[in-house]
């Protein structure tokens, strides 16, 4: 187990290595002067121009200022926002947490809701199930994010004035204003990865059902709840967790729009204000930070199948 995990992580230092050189390139190519953005438009004079980009190590060639940040990055330092001039160290980490705690709160709005709607819609054996668990999975699965979001906002916090707007308090000072903050935004990002899962639940479960062990199990009189917990819904795990391990590394680098609608201080909006604003060391640090999260949440489902299946090993 040990030497798996080694590997994995010997494994994640190329393919980290190849998207930051990827981002580096195509971020350069992208027409726009950060030092002219930093200064302002009407700020044309090519001295303080000059003087910003030798600063900031713009005026050096683009291998050598991947070369500068590479180094800084192995030391343990993202670089300085071409924009604020602040150590994006502490910007990742003022944002870091509201992603977080909105990717856990939307994980377990979605997998508590998809989990027993698949299970009811694979044992029921009735077409009206059926015709629910699709029409669910049309319309998680269709409806953008950015609609869903406003609707709920319309809904819930203008006209019902049920939840608050823009109110994000840390869960340690206030957990009920904390949980009612986050919900909708939570809600929002939980409605198409629960009709993903729940399609993902009904077919492993429907794969199983049918299998020798569960109708042993059914003949030794053990009650249909039994059998559906500890034998059909256990033996389908497999490929549920691994689809919630991909949505788990979604929901930490890809709810940039709900954070956008939502106002959201997090590592998403982070990343949208650095395209716009072209401020390089930010994206680059971003988009770093996402594809580690993403990689090693997917090394912890790896890890989870030894717990749900002993037959799997790792050498």
């Amino acid at each position: 187990m040990q030497r798996y995990v080694g590997q994995r992580l010997v494994q994640l230092v190329p393919v980290l290595f190849a998207v930051s050189v990827l981002v580096f390139a195509l971020m350069h190519i992208i027409p726009g002067d950060p030092a002219q953005l930093l200064l302002g438009f009407e700020n044309t004079d090519p001295q303080q121009l000059a003087r910003v980009r030798r600063e900031f190590g713009l005026d050096q060639p683009i291998y050598v200022q991947y070369g500068l940040w590479l180094k800084k990055i192995l030391s343990g330092d993202l670089g300085i926002s071409v924009r604020t001039g602040r150590p994006i160290t502490e910007l990742v980490g003022e944002a870091l947490p509201f992603t977080v705690e909105l990717a856990t709160y939307a994980l377990i709005l979605a997998v508590s809701t998809a989990i027993p709607v698949g299970v009811w819609a694979a044992t029921t054996r009735s077409r009206l199930a059926d015709a629910a668990l699709q029409l669910f999975t049309l319309f998680g699965l269709s409806l953008p994010a950015f609609w869903i979001g406003s609707m709920l906002i319309l809904l819930f916090s203008v006209r019902l004035r049920w939840f608050p707007v823009l109110s994000y308090p840390a869960l340690w000072q206030d957990p009920l204003a904390n949980l009612r903050g986050f919900f909708l935004p939570a809600l929002t990002l939980a409605i198409p990865n629960a009709a993903a899962i729940a399609r993902m639940v009904r077919g492993a479960m429907i794969s199983v059902r049918g299998e020798d062990y569960i109708r042993t199990a059914r003949g030794k009189g053990l009650h249909e709840r039994v059998v559906i917990r500890r034998h059909m819904l256990k033996n389908a795990l497999i490929p549920i967790v691994t689809l919630i391990g991909i949505v788990a590394g979604y929901l930490l680098g890809g709810s940039i729009v709900v954070e956008q609608v939502f106002a959201i201080p997090g590592i998403g909006r982070m990343g949208l204000q650095a395209i716009i604003q072209r401020d390089y060391p930010v994206l680059q640090a971003v988009v770093l930070l996402v594809t580690t999260l993403f990689v090693l949440t997917n090394l912890l489902v790896d890890l989870l199948y030894v717990l749900l299946d002993p037959r799997i090993r790792y050498a």
